[in-house]
Order: C-alpha cells, then sequence, then structure tokens
C-alpha cells in the first residue's frame, strides 16, 4: 500500500513540474498561499480513502457460488426467438420466384432439393429445433465479411449465372488464378484436412467462370476459420474440370423434374443427408429410376449378404427387411 502512495505522490510532482502546453495562458507564478494546493494533504486524504476501503481485504476465491440459473434472462425465451428468425428468413425464401437453380441446390441431394422446391409439407418446428443455428449462421456471416474486408481478393461476392446450366450462385472470393470458399467451422470438427463436400461448390463456380465467362482458374482454395477465433487454415486444391462437369448435369435434371412436378431420383444423397433430412417419409414411398436411397441401399445388401442366409453361420435367425 505505501508503494501504491509513493507513486501516487510521485505522479502529482510530475504534473506540477509540467509546462503549460502552447496556445494557453501561462499559469501564474503568484499564486496565494491561501489558494495554493497543500500536496501533502492531498497524497494524505488518499492515503486515508484507501485505507478505508479495505481493498487489500477483498479475497475472490470466498465469494459466494451460485448456480447457473437466472430470472434476469430468460434462455427459453432466447432460443424460441432465434427459432423465430430462421423460421421467417425460410418463409421468406420460400417466397421467391426463382427461374434458376441455385448452386447450393446441387451440392447436396437433388430429390431433397425437389421436395422443397414443390413446398411439400414438413415439419417446420423439427426442421428449426437446433435453434443455436441461427448463431452459427450469423458468426459465419460476420467472418465472411472480416475475412472478404482484409484480404486483397480482386473480386468478392460475385454472382454468377449459367445460362447453359440455368444455374446461379455466389462466389465467395477470386484473385489471379484462385476461386475461395470460406468455411467457419468448430475445432472438434475439423480433422485437419478439407471436407469433401466443401469442395464441390466453389469447383461448380470454377467452371462456370471458365467456360461462360472466360477466366482461367487452376485451384480451389478453402479457408477454413476455426470457431475459437484462433486459427485459419487453408487448402488448395487443383481444379478437377471432369468432376465439375459431372456435378453442373444435376442442374437441368432438377430444373426438368420441378418443370414437370415430376420426383426425380436421389443423385447427391449420402447416409448422412438422408438421416437428417426433413422429407424422408416421401422419399420412402416415391419409386427410384436408376438410382437408390443410401438406406435402401444398405437394406439390399443385407438381404443379400450370405451371412443372413444360413443362420448357422452366426446362430441368428434369417433377417427379414421391409423394402
Amino acid at each position: 500500500m505505501s508503494n501504491l502512495i509513493d507513486q501516487y505522490g510521485d505522479l502529482l510532482k510530475y504534473f506540477e513540474n509540467q509546462k503549460p502546453q502552447r496556445g494557453k495562458k501561462e499559469i501564474s507564478s503568484e499564486v496565494s498561499k491561501e489558494t495554493k494546493i497543500d500536496q501533502s494533504k492531498i497524497i494524505a486524504d488518499t492515503k486515508k480513502l484507501i485505507e478505508e476501503s479495505k481493498f487489500s481485504e477483498y479475497n475472490p476465491v470466498e465469494m459466494e457460488k451460485y448456480e447457473s440459473k437466472s430470472n434476469g434472462f430468460d434462455i427459453s425465451k432466447f432460443e424460441s426467438k432465434m427459432r423465430s428468425k430462421m423460421l421467417d428468413e425460410y418463409k421468406k425464401m420460400q417466397s421467391y420466384e426463382r427461374p434458376y437453380i441455385s448452386v447450393t441446390e446441387i451440392c447436396t441431394c437433388i430429390r431433397q432439393s425437389y421436395y422443397n422446391r414443390l413446398r411439400y409439407p414438413t415439419n417446420i418446428n423439427d426442421q428449426f429445433r437446433f435453434a443455436y443455428s441461427y448463431l452459427i449462421q450469423k458468426i459465419g456471416n460476420t467472418i465472411h465479411e472480416i475475412v472478404e474486408e482484409l484480404y486483397d481478393f480482386s473480386e468478392t461476392e460475385k454472382t454468377i449465372v449459367s445460362e447453359l446450366y440455368k444455374l446461379k450462385g455466389r462466389v465467395d472470393g477470386l484473385k489471379d488464378n484462385f476461386v475461395y470458399d470460406i468455411k467457419s467451422i468448430d475445432i472438434e470438427k475439423f480433422k485437419g484436412t478439407y471436407i469433401q463436400e466443401h469442395y464441390i461448390q466453389p469447383l461448380i463456380y470454377g467452371q462456370i467462370l471458365n467456360s461462360e465467362y472466360g477466366y482461367k482458374l487452376d485451384t480451389v482454395v478453402i479457408v477454413y476459420v476455426l470457431r475459437n477465433l484462433k486459427e485459419i487454415v487453408p487448402f488448395d486444391i487443383p481444379f478437377n474440370k471432369k468432376l465439375a462437369e459431372s456435378l453442373l448435369k444435376r442442374a437441368p435434371i432438377l430444373k426438368n423434374a420441378v418443370d414437370q412436378n415430376k420426383v426425380c431420383d436421389p443423385i447427391g444423397a449420402t447416409n448422412e443427408t438422408c438421416k437428417w433430412c426433413s422429407y424422408k417419409k416421401y422419399c420412402e414411398k416415391d419409386t427410384c429410376i436408376e438410382l437408390q436411397q443410401p438406406f435402401n441401399l444398405k437394406k439390399k445388401k443385407e438381404i443379400e449378404d450370405p451371412i443372413y442366409k444360413n443362420p448357422e453361420t452366426t446362430g441368428k435367425k434369417d433377417s427379414v427387411f421391409l423394402l
């Protein structure tokens, strides 16, 4: 405490010895003894205040512990507000007239995109049950804005339209021969390499720009910003023209299905997309022409597996599956 008082006294002496700033009137040196500040009195008063505060006796370890409950902030209400926001944005998007297929729609199961386009009824509450998706989305948008603002891209948020495939999308960034896609990702989900699904979308953008806009892009750059906001990990992946053209062919298939109101095959479906799909009950009933749903392929494989035909090899009865 005495050290603190000494520092305070030194500070007062420092200010007392400073010359007045330019442009201000010189302070008269003839200050009457009656009005002159008694520096020693200030130091004594300050010392008294510090002693009375007893701040040196404060120990944060002794603070009373509280449970994580609050009357001041209603978590359930906040989560409900986030769900409402997501629902409003979903309804707004559904109200738009969309003459072009979006790139996002062909990067997943196009049968799912078909159901969504034709507004098949689903339990919307189930679709938006995870309220914190709204926070994740907003954080992702902010990260995009920061990276696009600070990095020296030649173009950002460029809208791309393919008249050949009736496809529309927007690329995060372009520079030289690189096409960029910025992703925010949980550190727990990041396995030290890029996720293949994240390569598809910028690859499609690059192919459209090369074939219809005259660009010469040859590398996809996926920029991962970890959500702990402590690390950025970029990956350069060579351009795969053959794969890009194959993906682009999904667009006219989906467009034709939507125009003719005819369910298309589940092209692009995976076990993961089927697991969380809101339209699975419709997909289970609708037939497929050439490509089966992943969940039906699994059942078919189990039926044909010899191990199920000979219960003596496992001691189990034959399994029966309903297709």
